[in-house]
C-alpha cells in the first residue's frame, strides 16, 4: 500500500479565498463528508483572517470559536457542495482507494492524501475527475507502518451539535479562563457573573456542556481501547478493589 499526496485547484467557495489570500493563511478542513462542514482557519497575522472569517460568514459560515488572539478560528457549514457533487474525494474514492483526512487549504491549493494500492493511483482514476479540477502536483511514499488509528480524527460536528449555544458559551469561557486546571485559576461563581446569571444556574450549564461532550466522546474512546485490555478489567484481575 502506498500513501499519495495530492494538490490540487479548483473554483471551491471554501477554499477559493484561502488561495487569493496573503501568504500564510491556511485552513484544515476537518469534516468532509458532504455536511457539518468544519474549517479549521489559521492566520500568523490576525489581520490576515478577519477577512476570510467575513467571507465565510457571509457564505453561511457559523464561527464556533475564535482563539483569544484573533489567530485561529473554526468555522461550521451546513453542508458542502463540492463534497456533495462528488468533485474529489468521492471520484477517488469510487475507483477503491480511501481518503486520509483532514484536507489542507493554503495559498497553493487544496492538499489531500489517499491510501492506494502498491501500484499508485491510476492515471485513469485522475482522468475522471471534473474538468475545472487541476492537479498540480502527485507525491507518494510506501506505508511503511501503521498509526492510524493514534489519528483517529473525531467529527466536530458531532461533538458540538448537542450543545446549545449557552452551554457552549458556558464552558468556552470556563477554559479559556482557567476553570479546569489544577488548581483552578477561576471558580464558578466568577464565571456566572461573567455571564450574569447566578452560580447554580452556571453549574447547571457547565454540567450539561461537560456530560453532553463525554456522551458524543465515549463511542471513539471506546473505539480507541477496544484492542487493548480494559484498564477496569485489569484492576479486577489483579484483586483491586472496584471503587
Amino acid at each position: 500500500m502506498r500513501i499519495v499526496h495530492l494538490l490540487i485547484q479548483h473554483p471551491c467557495p471554501l477554499s477559493a479565498p484561502v488561495t487569493a489570500s496573503a501568504r500564510g493563511l491556511r485552513v484544515t478542513h476537518l469534516c468532509h463528508r458532504g455536511k457539518e462542514t468544519t474549517l479549521e482557519a489559521h492566520s500568523p497575522d490576525p489581520v490576515d483572517l478577519a477577512p476570510l472569517l467575513e467571507t465565510y460568514r457571509n457564505a453561511g459560515g457559523i464561527e464556533l470559536f475564535r482563539e483569544g488572539d484573533g489567530s485561529a478560528a473554526l468555522v461550521r457549514f451546513a453542508t458542502c457542495a463540492c463534497c456533495r457533487s462528488g468533485r474529489v474525494i468521492p471520484t477517488i474514492e469510487a475507483a477503491g482507494n480511501l481518503y486520509l483526512p483532514p484536507s489542507i487549504y493554503s495559498v497553493e491549493g487544496e492538499t489531500y492524501q489517499f491510501l492506494v494500492p502498491e501500484d499508485g493511483l491510476d492515471n485513469e482514476v485522475l482522468a475522471t475527475l471534473p474538468a475545472d479540477v487541476r492537479v498540480l502536483r502527485i507525491g507518494t511514499r510506501a506505508l511503511t507502518s501503521l498509526g492510524f488509528e493514534d489519528t483517529f480524527l473525531v467529527p466536530v460536528g458531532n461533538l458540538l451539535s448537542n450543545l446549545t449555544p449557552r452551554q457552549r458559551q458556558a464552558i468556552v469561557l470556563a477554559f479559556a479562563r482557567g476553570y479546569y486546571r489544577i488548581p483552578h485559576a477561576v471558580t464558578t461563581g466568577e464565571l456566572a457573573q461573567a455571564l450574569e446569571i447566578s452560580r447554580e444556574a452556571f453549574d447547571a450549564l457547565l454540567r450539561k456542556a461537560e456530560n453532553k461532550l463525554l456522551a458524543a466522546l465515549f463511542p471513539y474512546l471506546a473505539a480507541q481501547s477496544a484492542s487493548r485490555e480494559s484498564p477496569i478489567s485489569s484492576a479486577r484481575s489483579a484483586g483491586a478493589p472496584d471503587s
